[in-house]
Order: C-alpha cells, then sequence, then structure tokens
C-alpha cells in the first residue's frame, strides 16, 4: 500500500497543508475534501481501499488541521472556498480529475464543478447535494446573525487530554474510535497543560449571506459532469426529503446511492463507499479514455 505524503500547497492566504500520494501520471487522481471543522484525517481509513486504482490528494481547508488561518481580520465565507479549491487545482496540472467531497466538501465542490465544467472529470458527494440554500425572506435575518455572531466569537474550550477529545468527537460523529484517530489527531494540538483544537475559531461564525433557492438551482445546472450522491441512511433528514427530490432534479447526470451511516457515513461504512467510488470513477475514467483514444 502506497503511503500518503506531506505537502504545501501555497494559496493567496498562506499555505495549504495536504496529504498526497502522486506515483503515476496516468492514473486519475481524487481530490478529496473534507468537510467543515474536520480534516483531511477524515478520509484516512479510506486510503488502502482506493490507492490501488487512483493517486489521491487529501488537503485541510484554510483554518482547518494543518494549513494556514486566514488573517485576523479575515472570515470564511463560502464562496472563498470555491477560489481556494481552484488554486490548489491549478497546481495539480492536466491529470484528470475526480473530485469527492464530505458535506462542505461537497457543496464546495459542486460550485466548482458548475464554474468550470471543463475541468471537471466527476464528482462524488458524501452526505451533500449541491449548494446550501434558503428561502429568499431569510436574507435579513442571515445577515444580521452573521454580523451579531462575530461579536460573540469565543475561542475554542481546553480539553485536559487527547482522549477527552476523541471521545468528545466520538460523541458527536457516532464514529468508532479507531477510525477517529486520524482525523482527531491531525486536529487537535498540546498547548502546555491542555490540547486545544487546531482549527480558526472563527470558523464557528455564522454566515452573512446564503443563497437562494434559485441560485442553487443554476449552479446545479451548470454541472455537467457525471454525479455520484452518496447518503447515509441516517445522515441529514434533507437530503431524503422533498426538497432533496426537487434538487435531484436539476443535475444533468446524478445517481444516488445510500449506505449505512450518519453524517460521516463514509467512516461508518468504509467498504461500501470505496467500492461505489472505486466503481464510479473506474467507469468514467475508462470512457475518458476511450473518447481520446
Amino acid at each position: 500500500m502506497m503511503t500518503l505524503q506531506e505537502r504545501k500547497f501555497a494559496v493567496r492566504h498562506g499555505d495549504l497543508a495536504a496529504q498526497v500520494c502522486l506515483t503515476d501520471s496516468n492514473k486519475p487522481v481524487l481530490l478529496m475534501l473534507h468537510g467543515w471543522q474536520d480534516n483531511s484525517g477524515s478520509f484516512e481509513p479510506l486510503v488502502p481501499l482506493l490507492t490501488e486504482r487512483f493517486d489521491l490528494v487529501l488537503p485541510d481547508w484554510p483554518g482547518h488541521g494543518l494549513s494556514d488561518h486566514k488573517g485576523p481580520d479575515s472570515f470564511y465565507p463560502f464562496f472563498d472556498y470555491v477560489d481556494d479549491l481552484h488554486q490548489l487545482i491549478l497546481q495539480l496540472g492536466d491529470r484528470s480529475l475526480y473530485l469527492v467531497g464530505h458535506s462542505l466538501g461537497g457543496l464546495v465542490a459542486s460550485c466548482w464543478c458548475a464554474a468550470f465544467p471543463e475541468r471537471a472529470k466527476g464528482l462524488i458527494m458524501i452526505e451533500a447535494l449541491g449548494p446550501m440554500s434558503e428561502r429568499d425572506d431569510k436574507v435579513v435575518e442571515r445577515l444580521r446573525s452573521g454580523v451579531l455572531s462575530r461579536e460573540t466569537l469565543k475561542q475554542p474550550r481546553d480539553l485536559p487530554s487527547f482522549e477527552a477529545a476523541l471521545k468528545l468527537r466520538r460523541g458527536i460523529n457516532k464514529v468508532p474510535m479507531d477510525d477517529l484517530l486520524p482525523l482527531v489527531r491531525r486536529g487537535i494540538e498540546q498547548r502546555g497543560e491542555v490540547w486545544q483544537w487546531r482549527h480558526d475559531a472563527k470558523l464557528k461564525t455564522d454566515s452573512v449571506y446564503r443563497m437562494s433557492t434559485h441560485h442553487a438551482e443554476h449552479l446545479i445546472r451548470g454541472i455537467r459532469c457525471p454525479v455520484l450522491a452518496i447518503i447515509g441512511d441516517d445522515g441529514y433528514p434533507e437530503l431524503r426529503g422533498p426538497m432533496a427530490q426537487q434538487r435531484a432534479a436539476w443535475f444533468n447526470d446524478l445517481t444516488i446511492e445510500t449506505v449505512t451511516g450518519t453524517h460521516h457515513c463514509h467512516l461508518q461504512s468504509q467498504a461500501d463507499t470505496a467500492a461505489l467510488i472505486n466503481d464510479f470513477v473506474t467507469k468514467l475514467h475508462l470512457i475518458e479514455y476511450e473518447d481520446v483514444n
């Protein structure tokens, strides 16, 4: 099994840390994008199941994991993640690229695929179905709560031990501790006698703006590549309700698969998730190869 190597990618705000396995220029690349307040360790348990067929790039989003935080006067508006992703992709050259995004990673990846359809070969979203949106009449309330949340920003609380952090995440994510180890190990550090999360506290402020349903529809309709959505059978209810059915109709080429698990179902159903990714990307890459030749 190939091992992951640490690498830095320079972007506008500083460096993006990433774990990479780049071995063979003929292999397709899976760019695996983690969720909010997670880090690239979220995907480490899947790595042994994917490296036979694919090269991997697992970045930490800005303000997460080992990546640099943005400055004290900078927050983390959603569309800036799309720009950060684009800056990273430019540094990967012209490799065949397939995006795998969990939660926030899936939301960002879907928007990038819409904006750059000529570059995206395929998109896999885990517990995501296009960008988040809300009703138009929520815009004033959203702006007010977002601004006020910046006034009441709290620093991360101290934890007495690494084990305490692991148990806390276990309670939140409902994932076996062994499978959470890479995520927690990359996401926490010891400072004196206490442990603190590495991620930027500003990540917890509310968004000052969220796109309307119409904006989300236009973005989803702009995605030209085939899309696979992997949904947990006990994940976010919104991804299995009436609005999800409406969203599904906006995609040009969408396959939805359900696996056992909650919002971090890729860690609770690792073999099934990896098998779906392997099958989806292998078929697409074969079609691409045949078209070229």
